[in-house]
């Protein structure tokens, strides 16, 4: 089953509200314990001449696997660490699919990964993160400033 995530307030990555924003579109793969996004980059996210900012492309993989870790696991978390693999650049305007899953769990530590590939289904970014979740209250507050919270009623 497929699910459209809710966006969060002004969030760079997701928050619909964010007038600069990536504004990306989130679904979680219930049956596959994943969650992943197409999407399509605009030129203001450039760094060179045709070739999106990898300061842009990061933001994605940290985004995607926030949201993996925050549906499966109902957990707010911070980034701790944050490994990319640029195999090949991401060009504006053109079509991609990252997707995220969790890799370990170990207390309040996830470790996850995510794959931003083309329409083909090239690899084009290897992305991993360590990820430290936050105590109860963050998630509350996490809740409160969705846009639609109602995917979190009920258990996974």
């Amino acid at each position: 089953m497929i699910v459209k995530l809710p966006s969060y307030k002004s969030c760079f990555g997701c928050g619909q509200e964010n007038p600069i924003g990536l504004k990306l579109e989130r679904f979680w793969d219930k049956e596959n314990h994943t969650v992943f996004s197409e999407f399509k980059l605009d030129k203001v996210y450039e760094g060179f001449e045709d070739v999106i900012h990898g300061g842009i492309i990061a933001t994605i993989v940290d985004e995607l696997i926030w949201w993996v870790i925050a549906v499966e696991k109902r957990r707010c978390t911070v980034t701790v660490e944050l490994n990319i693999k640029f195999r090949k650049p991401l060009n504006p305007n053109r079509e991609y699919q990252g997707e995220a899953k969790i890799l370990s769990e170990k207390g309040r530590r996830f470790t996850a990964s995510c794959l931003i590939k083309d329409k083909e289904g090239n690899v084009l970014v290897e992305g991993s993160g360590v990820f430290f979740a936050l105590k109860d209250d963050a998630w509350r507050n996490f809740i409160n400033g969705l846009k639609d919270p109602s995917i979190f009623d009920t258990e996974n």
